[in-house]
């Protein structure tokens, strides 16, 4: 399991707003399996124009690298770390240009300044 990689994960149970049911997500960490077998994933949700100004969000297109069928999106704002034990089948991987919008998004939402965050 690798930074970039999709997956599909069932993150039922939940509450509230969180994001439900089976649905592909976005690897960020994939955890360290000898000690902790927790991934830090953000999930993958069906495209809405409402999304387009909200920079929460970061659009995927489908194409055979990550293997998704429709316009997608991730949501950036339900970052969470997940057992492995959620994890079933590798969908495909995004680009290492969608991970730096994602990691662009999320130190947006964590109010991190993005110079502390550079390579």
């Amino acid at each position: 399991m690798k930074a970039g990689e999709i997956y599909c994960v069932n993150l039922d149970p939940t509450i509230g707003d969180e994001i439900k049911k089976r649905r592909p997500v976005v690897v960020l960490n994939g955890g360290h399996d000898k000690h902790l077998k927790l991934a830090i994933v953000v999930p993958v949700t069906a495209w809405s124009s409402y999304w387009e100004k909200n920079p929460f969000f970061v659009s995927l297109e489908p194409n055979t690298k990550s293997d998704l069928k429709k316009k997608s999106v991730v949501d950036c704002f339900q970052i969470r770390a997940v057992s492995h034990n959620r994890f079933a089948e590798k969908i495909g991987e995004i680009s290492n240009d969608e991970i730096a919008q994602i990691k662009r998004s999320i130190t947006l939402i964590l109010d991190i300044e993005p110079k502390h965050c550079e390579e």
